[in-house]
């Protein structure tokens, strides 16, 4: 008979930051797991290129009236540059992978850069606290 565990993380569900500060929490560790974005522990099976950019994007779009337009748009063209460039080096071998990272670094510009416009302009978070949420 095979032993089965449960896994407590698996949820149907993709988790969609709502955020400023969720989006850079989710954008920072993306560095790291390119070009794949797979997981190797086996507890997030699902998670791949595909859904890392989809829940990035979904992401940026439930900030979108917080970082303006103009950032918004930037940002979903750069996770779309960012993305081919990964997948152009799935191995790491031609140096893509880096020019894809440095777009991550331009992605968390963009949510410091509105942040930081937030708390100059004393803007309240859902909370009602000056965070730069």
């Amino acid at each position: 008979m095979k032993e089965y565990t449960r896994n407590y993380y698996n949820n149907p569900d993709l988790y969609i930051p709502e955020t400023l500060s969720e989006l850079n929490d989710f954008v920072v560790p993306m560095q790291g797991n390119a070009p794949s974005f797979k997981d190797d522990t086996g507890y997030f099976p699902w998670r791949n290129i595909d859904t890392e950019f989809h829940v990035l994007v979904e992401g940026f779009g439930k900030v979108r009236d917080k970082i303006g337009e103009d950032r918004y748009a930037a940002a979903i063209d750069i996770a779309a540059r960012a993305k081919e460039l990964f997948l152009q080096d799935p191995d790491e071998t031609n140096g893509k992978t880096r020019q894809g990272i440095s777009l991550i670094h331009e992605l968390i510009d963009i949510i410091d850069a509105s942040r930081a416009r937030r708390v100059a302009a004393k803007l309240k978070d859902d909370e009602g606290g000056v965070t730069g949420d």
